[in-house]
């Protein structure tokens, strides 16, 4: 988006965008940005606080006045994640003594996300034009040293993050995002196919692999789980 924004600067259109990754900004240089510190895949901030949301909006189109770029701009307000994790179980087990395959784990979560598609009437699965079963494909691939390229790794593990995260969502307990959240990174064999995925892109010849390690693979949150 950040291109696209030059080109239309170019054309004479003032552009303004909202960056969810203040390092992917910084290289790519927009003519204006507004860097918030929402979880990712919600730029926008609280889900159905539509007041939040027009304030959020608002200053990214108030940016449209400025003529000093490029620039960044932080956004003030954040979203205290609530901390209490009590209470809230995955109703099915997900150990590896239970689930031996990132293959399993995709299957045994079917289920929960039909549910959640149907509850929702929507999904954010799909960029990668791939079946999740084939999306985990990619990923052990990738494992296994046959790395896709780095646009192809990305959409699929984007599809995969989204459909856990949904399928999590139907649980008879569904707790909230980021219970979610902590259930993905802490139990799940895709997180940790992730995080040992990503120092053999951050090694990788490919430029675009080492984008994908050290800018949107591991939310900044999370990478102090890599070694």
């Amino acid at each position: 988006m950040g291109a696209l924004c030059h080109f239309l600067e170019r054309q004479g259109i003032p552009t303004t965008g909202i960056s969810l990754v203040r390092e992917h900004t910084e290289i790519v240089r927009p003519p204006r940005a507004l860097w918030v510190t929402f979880e990712l895949g919600r730029p926008l901030g609280i889900p159905d606080d539509a007041p939040f949301q027009r304030r959020v909006t608002r200053a990214a189109l108030d940016l449209l006045a400025r003529t000093d770029g490029p620039l960044i701009a932080d956004y003030p307000e954040h979203i205290d994640e609530p901390a209490d994790f009590s209470g809230w179980a995955c109703p099915i087990n997900l150990a590896p003594s239970q689930v031996d395959s990132l293959e399993a784990e995709i299957d045994r979560l079917a289920t929960w996300y039909d549910r959640a598609v149907a509850a929702l009437g929507r999904t954010t699965v799909g960029v990668s034009g791939l079946d999740m079963p084939a999306a985990g494909k990619l990923v052990t691939e990738a494992l296994n040293g046959h790395l896709p390229t780095a646009q192809a790794l990305k959409e699929a593990t984007d599809d995969l993050r989204a459909y856990y995260l949904e399928a999590a969502s139907a649980f008879p307990d569904a707790g909230t995002p980021a219970t979610r959240k902590k259930w993905f990174w802490d139990e799940t064999k895709l997180a940790a196919a992730l995080l040992a995925l990503q120092p053999r892109l951050a090694a990788s010849d490919d430029p675009q692999h080492k984008i994908l390690a050290n800018l949107t693979m591991i939310p900044a949150s999370e990478r102090h789980r890599l070694g």
